[in-house]
């Protein structure tokens, strides 16, 4: 009787948080589409090979983006079993709106998962029906599915009330913010040495990339390529050589190079890894030369170069490519 109790109170606790949550989440956002329960079905259905690794990839017509770049949530009971919940944003991979959210518990003994699909505040209540049937049905038979889930959400919807959450000026989430790309002519580097523009890679292909631990170029393959229509805002870094100086000793920055891409997408910096939007004269890139990372500074960063239509993003399995002889990282 107790455990009945308890079992519903979670319930209920994680059905009203989930509301809250999704209702605060899309106060955020541009329009979302209204989720059917037929691609609620098919969300739930995707399987994700690495759930540390893959934090951003296409299946089925969907993208799945790692909610706020968030890690797991990871809890260890007094039972020894280490459980995890991972959140997803959904997006239509064809219009890039937004759905909803994609809750996976991983039970760290089993290794099985369990998904939840959240949908949007705008969806179909079958939708929603289909995720309540989900908590009762699915999150009883699971010890500490109900408990972890209900406190990520309610973790997450405290984090929104207090003002995070990653808001843009205007208080809405940017398109581009969920599109990590480069415009169509973005040159990649290729294994010859020659460069070719970003629309015309193919998967499969092999590309040139760069290994940290040996500082030297490597080759490594395309597996994934990424197209986003619409209206996208490039964000600009223009660099030269940091140890180009002057008679004087002042550095003078010469035929400087342009780099381009959507705010976010992320480079290699001196510091680590970095958004392109976040960038300032204060960074340090790398640009390869004669087979080796050659450190480039930041004379002058523009947050809008210009704007395009069509955006591309490579996955490579070195998880880095080299766009205009610079060093960048896989979203």
């Amino acid at each position: 009787m107790k455990y009945n109790v308890l079992a519903i109170l979670f319930f209920l606790s994680c059905a009203v948080t989930t509301q809250f949550f999704c209702q605060r989440v899309q106060a955020q956002t541009t329009a979302s589409a209204g989720m059917t329960v037929d691609q609620a079905k098919a969300v739930k259905a995707i399987k994700i090979a690495n759930l540390d690794k893959d934090t951003y990839f296409k299946s089925g017509g969907y993208i799945l983006d790692r909610y706020e770049e968030r890690p797991a949530y990871v809890f260890t009971y007094s039972d020894g079993i280490t459980r995890k919940i991972y959140l997803y944003k959904i997006f239509a991979a064809a219009d890039t709106k937004e759905l909803g959210l994609l809750a996976i518990y991983q039970n760290g003994k089993t290794n099985e998962t369990k998904s939840f699909v959240i949908p949007g505040e705008s969806a179909d209540r079958k939708a929603w029906d289909l995720y309540i049937d989900d908590l009762k049905y699915v999150g009883e038979k699971e010890p500490g599915l109900m408990s972890t889930l209900t406190f990520v959400l309610s973790r997450e919807m405290a984090s929104l009330l207090s003002g995070g959450g990653g808001k843009s000026e205007d208080g809405s989430k940017k398109k581009e913010e969920y599109n990590f790309c480069f415009a169509a002519d973005a040159p990649v580097l290729l294994p010859n040495g020659t460069a070719k523009s970003m629309d015309a890679v193919q998967v499969g292909e092999s590309v040139m990339a760069y290994d940290a631990r040996t500082n030297a170029q490597i080759v490594t393959r395309v597996t994934r390529v990424d197209k986003h229509d619409g209206q996208f805002t490039l964000t600009g870094v223009w660099v030269a050589p940091l140890n180009e100086v002057a008679a004087d000793n002042a550095p003078t920055p010469t035929n400087p190079v342009l780099l381009e891409a959507t705010a976010n997408h992320p480079v290699l910096t001196a510091s680590g890894r970095k958004a392109m939007g976040d960038l300032s004269t204060a960074d340090v890139l790398y640009r390869l030369e004669n087979g080796k990372a050659t450190p480039y500074r930041i004379v002058k960063a523009e947050k809008t170069t210009r704007t395009v239509s069509t955006v591309y993003n490579l996955a490579t399995e070195a998880g880095v490519y080299i766009v205009g002889e610079t060093v960048v990282l896989d979203k």
